[in-house]
C-alpha cells in the first residue's frame, strides 16, 4: 500500500474518473434526495417518478428550461416527494456511532453522555435543526472527535475540498479508510478531523436567538405587576412577577422550551407550581394551578400545555402567577414576553 501521504499527488485525476463512473445515482441529504441524471433521463419523467410537479422541480433546482444532461445532479424535495426509489443514508467513517434521543435528553446531556464537545456533534451533524427543540426519535451521529462531516457531492474533487477547509490530507484519509482512489464514492460522508463547523455553529446560534423568545404562557387580564405593591395599612411587599387572571382549568402553556425541574405542590404559598429550565439556565415559574400536567425530567416545548389555571396556595381567585428567574434572580417578565 502507497503511504498516505503520497495520495494527494494522485488523487485529483484518479477521483474524477470514479466520480464519472457514477457508482452511486442517488443519496440521501436533509430535506432532499440527490438524483444524479442517468441517459435518457426527461425532467419530465424525473418529476413523475417521485410524484412531484415539472415546475416544482424546475424551481427547486433553479432550473429556467427542461434541458438536463447525463451527470447533472438534481435536489428532489422529500417533503413533496409521494414515490420513487430513494436509497438510504449513507453510513458515516468508521469511529462514529449512533445515538437516539429520549424523552427529557438534550443534546448536552448527550456530549455529557459520550464525553465529546457540542461543537464536536454539531461538526458531526451539520444539518441540525435546533440546539434546543428536537425531537424524540431523531438520530445523531457521536464522532470521535472534533471534526466537520461532509458530503462527497457528484463532480467535486476531493483534493479541492480539503484544501478549502484547510484540512490535513493525510487526516482525512486515516479518518476516512482512504486507501486508493477507488474507495472514493459519490454521496459517500467524509470527516475531516479538526476542521470547525463555522457556518453550522453560526447557523444555529442565529436559530437559538430566535427560538429563546418567551411567549404568552395564558392570555388574560393582568391584575399584578411585577414591582413593590402597596398591601395597606401601611405595608407593602415585593411581588416577583405577573399575575394573569383566568377562569379555572385555562389551559397554561410554556412560554419557551425547556426541561421541567419542579412539578409538584410548594410549601411557599406557590400552591402547585411548575419549573421549566431553559437553554442558558433562565427558569419560569408558573403557580397556582389547578392541575399540573407534566413531570420533573420532561422536555416541552414552547407552547405546550403544561398546566390549568387554578388558585391553589395564598391565592384570591383563579389566576396564573409567572414568574422569570435569570442568573438566579427574578426579573419583570413584561421585558421579555413577546
Amino acid at each position: 500500500m502507497p503511504p498516505l501521504v503520497s495520495l494527494r499527488g494522485h488523487l485529483r485525476a484518479a477521483l474524477l474518473a470514479a466520480l464519472l463512473a457514477g457508482l452511486a445515482s442517488a443519496a440521501w441529504a436533509q430535506g432532499y434526495a440527490l438524483v444524479v441524471v442517468q441517459p435518457g433521463d426527461a425532467i419530465g419523467a424525473i418529476a413523475q417518478r417521485y410524484g412531484i410537479g415539472t415546475d416544482t422541480l424546475l424551481e427547486y433546482n433553479g432550473l429556467h428550461g427542461h434541458l438536463i444532461r447525463p451527470g447533472d445532479v438534481l435536489q428532489v424535495p422529500l417533503q413533496e416527494a409521494k414515490g420513487g426509489l430513494v436509497e438510504p443514508a449513507p453510513d458515516p467513517p468508521a469511529g462514529f456511532r449512533r445515538h437516539t434521543l429520549a424523552s427529557g435528553e438534550t443534546l448536552s446531556s448527550v456530549t455529557q453522555r459520550y464525553g465529546i464537545t457540542l461543537k464536536a456533534l454539531v461538526g458531526a451533524n451539520p444539518d441540525l435543526s435546533s440546539l434546543d427543540r428536537l425531537p424524540v426519535g431523531v438520530e445523531l451521529l457521536i464522532p470521535p472527535g472534533e471534526g466537520l462531516l461532509v458530503t462527497l457531492e457528484y463532480g467535486v474533487d476531493l483534493i479541492e475540498l480539503i484544501v478549502a477547509y484547510g484540512a490535513d490530507p493525510v487526516a482525512v484519509a486515516r479518518a476516512n479508510q482512504i486507501r486508493s482512489p477507488l474507495d472514493l464514492r459519490p454521496g459517500m460522508l467524509l470527516f475531516l478531523p479538526g476542521v470547525e463547523p463555522t457556518g453550522a455553529l453560526e447557523r444555529l446560534a442565529t436559530v437559538r436567538e430566535l427560538e429563546n423568545t418567551y411567549v404568552w404562557p395564558l392570555h388574560g387580564r393582568l391584575t399584578s405587576y411585577f414591582g413593590r405593591r402597596n398591601l395597606g395599612m401601611g405595608t407593602a411587599a415585593f411581588h416577583r412577577g405577573l399575575d394573569i387572571a383566568a377562569p379555572t382549568g385555562t389551559p397554561i402553556v410554556a412560554a419557551r422550551s425547556g426541561t421541567v425541574t419542579f412539578a409538584g405542590w410548594s410549601n411557599r404559598g406557590y400552591g402547585n407550581l411548575v419549573k421549566i429550565r431553559h437553554a442558558g439556565g433562565a427558569e419560569t415559574w408558573y403557580a397556582h394551578a389547578s392541575r399540573i400536567l407534566v413531570r420533573v425530567g420532561q422536555g416541552v416545548r414552547q407552547g405546550d400545555t403544561i398546566a390549568l389555571v387554578g388558585s391553589t396556595g395564598i391565592s384570591t381567585g383563579p389566576h396564573l402567577h409567572l414568574e422569570l428567574h435569570v442568573g438566579g434572580r427574578a426579573i419583570d417578565p413584561l421585558t421579555e414576553l413577546r
